[in-house]
């Protein structure tokens, strides 16, 4: 990602979508005198981020579009399942496609863990801890970023899918 400018929104894993409040002059004995961008969550206006604006970039996306954000919701049909049967392999693999944020991954991450959930349910099972806390940690960081894009909150974006979902079955 290049030419972020203070008011831009970006995806800062783990944080989620944060606005670029400003940029300041810090002087660390060990680094000298850098420039850094602040970052606010916009769901947490409590925390503040800061990230070199030399090469700090490389840890910031740019935000999905309206009609990106749309187009991953019509492509949750077509998620094939990425559960892995054994545990630590499943963290793992897990962990790693949060960290990455690729969207149309998380998205079928989500959807995995969500059937998975319902099943364990429906047989009287417990869903696996580690796969609830990724579960969360999941829609945090995509249900975030569908919310900031298309004006909703967080909470609602699930329901905005289903419905979404629900329109192109029957269409």
């Amino acid at each position: 990602m290049t030419n972020v400018e203070v008011n831009d929104a970006v995806m800062h894993i783990p944080e989620g979508v944060c606005k670029i409040t400003g940029i300041i002059e810090r002087d660390l004995a060990s680094l000298g005198i850098r420039q850094y961008y602040i970052l606010v969550p916009v769901y947490d206006n409590g925390a503040k981020i800061y990230i070199p604006t030399d090469g700090g970039v490389s840890k910031m996306k740019g935000l999905l579009s309206r009609d990106e954000v749309w187009e991953l919701i019509d492509s949750l049909p077509d998620c094939e399942s990425v559960w892995i049967e054994n545990d630590k392999e499943r963290l793992a693999a897990f962990t790693s496609i949060v960290s990455r944020c690729d969207h149309h991954e998380m998205m079928c991450l989500i959807r995995t863990l969500r059937e998975k959930h319902a099943e364990k349910i429906r047989i009287g099972k417990k869903f696996h801890s580690a796969d609830e806390r990724i579960s969360k940690e999941a829609e945090r960081i995509l249900f975030g970023e569908i919310g900031y894009v298309l004006h909703l909150q967080p909470s609602e974006v699930a329901s905005i899918i289903a419905e979404r979902i629900d329109e192109l079955a029957t269409a």
